[in-house]
């Protein structure tokens, strides 16, 4: 859920492995490559590191890391930040074509990231803390259409399920009828 500035802006010290989470502190414009806070003072804060997260970076700390003075994750060779667009067009792109995968920017990985945990049922309020929206109606705003589907899914499996427990059919007993007086 991390923004593209905030994903360069990474440095090692951010990453904590032994609470497995992430700290978000800076972004990188993508303009002037400078370091910049994020985007509100609620984007400052820890996004929680999944294991398999965890385990990629630990991989990637050990071969492909190259060390710099700033300490960045990610860095080229002069030890400054990637640039944005040499990160799509160098890495993300290549990678998107060997799987075969239409070409996307490094905000649709976040996008998908938010859409994937609304499909499977996590609380509004936690992809809004995930994404450090400042307000529900924002993650709202931008997601309401998977809310909507999962819900119209959410539904459909409520109804099938009762559907399948009620293989009784229920006859109407004298005592419900209607008196015509």
């Amino acid at each position: 859920g991390l923004r593209a500035g905030e994903m360069l802006g990474l440095k090692i010290s951010d990453l904590d492995f032994t609470r497995k989470v992430i700290h978000v502190r800076r972004s990188i414009d993508s303009r002037t490559r400078q370091e910049q806070t994020p985007k509100s003072r609620g984007s400052a804060s820890d996004v929680p590191m999944p294991g398999a997260l965890e385990k990629r970076l630990l991989e990637f700390l050990r071969a492909g890391y190259r060390e710099n003075l700033n300490g960045y994750v990610f860095a080229n060779r002069n030890g400054n930040p990637y640039s944005l667009g040499k990160v799509t067009e160098y890495g993300l792109w290549p990678a998107l074509e060997k799987l075969k995968i239409e070409r996307a920017g490094l905000h649709a990985f976040r996008h998908a990231a938010a859409s994937e945990l609304l499909e499977q049922g996590a609380p509004l309020t936690v992809v809004q803390r995930q994404l450090r929206h400042r307000d529900a109606r924002t993650t709202l705003q931008k997601y309401g259409h998977v809310v909507g589907d999962a819900q119209r899914r959410a539904v459909e499996t409520l109804a099938e399920n009762i559907e399948r427990h009620a293989a009784v059919e229920l006859e109407p007993s004298a005592e419900m009828e209607p008196s015509i007086a």
